[in-house]
């Protein structure tokens, strides 16, 4: 799974790494631990406009949730049931690019779950990436204020994610640069079960 990232790059490299221009750069944070349980801002490139980079919340919300508490159990989505689960059925659609710098994961090495070794996963030049993710619109029904956010969809773990990620073997889908206008233009959800090559594992 992926729970807890980091992006430290400037609101400048961002725009020059993904052509596009981000709105409210004044509200970006760069952050070398990304906490998804507090639901932070972080940058992102929906399908509808991909020359703009915009600041949404991580924790999906669903259109027809009544409040914001669902945040907790949709900052991930498992692609094999995306079609299923009534919070990300209605939005396979709404694809957008999470943009990173590395997450973080932790390897079980002992019987007790408390016996791990920590990892930051990120690209061997230590470039940006994106992540695939899916995003929603809601209206808060109190204030009336539209907050975006956002979901990682994660598959089955290969190569080196397996051997960190060894209880739940999972891994978020990580994008080739190449690939990141193929999610964008809605290819195919199996397309992008595989590490990509350039990815590395440091322990920290």
């Amino acid at each position: 799974m992926c729970f807890h990232s980091k992006l430290t790059q400037k609101a400048s490299s961002i725009e020059q790494r993904f052509n596009a221009k981000m709105r409210q750069a004044e509200h970006y944070q760069a952050m070398e631990a990304i906490n998804g349980f507090s639901h932070p801002k972080t940058p992102v490139i929906i399908h509808k406009d991909q020359t703009h980079i915009d600041l949404f919340e991580w924790g999906l919300i669903p259109h027809w949730a009544k409040d914001d508490s669902i945040q907790n159990n949709t900052l991930n989505a498992r692609m094999e049931t995306l079609a299923e689960k009534a919070s990300f059925k209605q939005i396979l659609q709404q694809r957008c690019l999470v943009i990173s710098e590395g997450f973080y994961e932790w390897q079980q090495i002992g019987p007790s779950i408390k016996q791990k070794r920590k990892y930051l996963i990120h690209k061997v030049d230590q470039g940006l990436f994106a992540f695939g993710g899916l995003y929603s619109l809601w209206q808060d029904p109190i204030s009336g204020i539209l907050r975006p956010s956002y979901t990682i969809v994660t598959t089955e773990a290969e190569g080196f994610m397996r051997e960190i990620h060894n209880t739940k073997c999972r891994m978020p889908v990580i994008l080739n640069q190449d690939h990141e206008a193929l999610w964008l233009n809605q290819a195919p959800f199996d397309q992008f079960k595989h590490l990509p090559e350039g990815m590395a594992a440091s322990a920290v």
